[in-house]
């Protein structure tokens, strides 16, 4: 990304860009795993190789390949109209400040009222039209990494709806858009149910989830009440960290809300562990759970040393004497 910066620094300082600082930062959020740098360096790469455009039509595509995606969060649909924004504020004027704009809204649905326009587009949909069938399979798997907060049984269905109108409208790879959206509908991603009151949620729960993160495809935060404890408060976790992250609520029994999920996936559930008496306790619920239901899946996963002491009890506590006191022990 820096070598990328450093190639186009005189057309960056031509638009009024003196410190590139976050456009890096913004293509390498830890949220994105395909709308990230590589996509950008595949797209740049792919803009260089383009024959008869002129200097200032290959400025606009490198222009518009830095700021289309500039905003990129899946939890929103506005991302292509937050970009011109960004572009707009970050830009002095410039003589292809409309074309820019327009060519980024225009990646929205890739319908597009120029030639050059049409140009990038093409580039931004190759990964549709040009791949085989195991490079979709991995861009499919980078989209639902994306798509994380999306409770699965509605990702599946919506996803192989949009891949079924790529398949009509790209003909020339109908064949492995179909194999993709084939393997998609036998597909059942390895989910861990992480379930807990998390009254609060602190830094230990999210180091178990990021920890877990790294052995399944997906972790659903699935947050119960527990008759042990008073005023757990049931709306939805307000954090960024969880932002991109499926976070449920739930009632009754943790099995049950299993099995609902085990109809499209394969489910375990994950319990977190500060000591050997969260084990104790932890067994002992096991036993219960495994009379509810046959062939329950449960992993116990230790959290860091430098997490085992803080708890959700100890940090109400201190609340309740300091206001404030405990963020340090709270996600940001």
């Amino acid at each position: 990304m820096e070598e990328l910066i450093k190639k186009y620094t005189p057309l960056l300082l031509e638009f009024g860009i003196e410190n590139a600082d976050f456009i890096t930062e913004a293509w390498n959020e830890k949220y994105r795993f395909y709308h990230n740098a590589k996509h950008l360096e595949t797209l740049m790469a792919d803009i260089e190789k383009i024959e008869n455009i002129t200097t200032d039509e290959k400025n606009a595509l490198v222009m518009t390949a830095f700021f289309h995606d500039i905003v990129y969060d899946a939890t929103k649909q506005d991302n292509e109209l937050q970009s011109v924004r960004v572009f707009k504020m970050r830009t002095q004027p410039h003589a292809q400040t409309d074309l820019i704009s327009q060519m980024i809204l225009d990646t929205q649905t890739h319908q597009t009222n120029s030639r050059i326009s049409q140009i990038f587009s093409e580039l931004d949909m190759k990964i549709i039209t040009d791949s085989d069938f195991m490079a979709l399979l991995t861009y499919e798997k980078q989209i639902f990494r994306e798509f994380q907060h999306i409770d699965y049984s509605i990702y599946k269905i919506v996803r192989i709806s949009i891949l079924e109108k790529f398949a009509q409208q790209y003909p020339q790879n109908s064949t492995n858009l179909m194999l993709l959206v084939a393997y998609l509908k036998k597909f059942k991603p390895n989910i861990a149910v992480y379930p807990g009151s998390f009254n609060p949620f602190h830094n230990g729960h999210l180091n178990i989830v990021e920890k877990a993160e790294r052995i399944f495809d997906k972790v659903i935060i699935a947050r119960g009440i527990n008759p042990d404890k008073v005023n757990v408060n049931t709306d939805k976790i307000d954090l960024q960290a969880l932002k991109h992250r499926q976070v449920e609520n739930f009632t009754g029994f943790l099995t049950e809300f299993v099995k609902i999920k085990e109809e499209v996936s394969e489910i375990t559930i994950l319990k977190g562990l500060r000591n050997g008496d969260d084990l104790d306790y932890e067994v002992n619920q096991l036993r219960f759970m495994e009379e509810m239901k046959t062939n329950l899946k449960l992993i116990f996963m230790a959290c860091d040393k430098k997490f085992e002491h803080i708890s959700s009890t100890a940090i109400r506590n201190m609340e309740r004497i300091e206001s404030g006191f405990a963020k340090k022990y709270m996600p940001e």
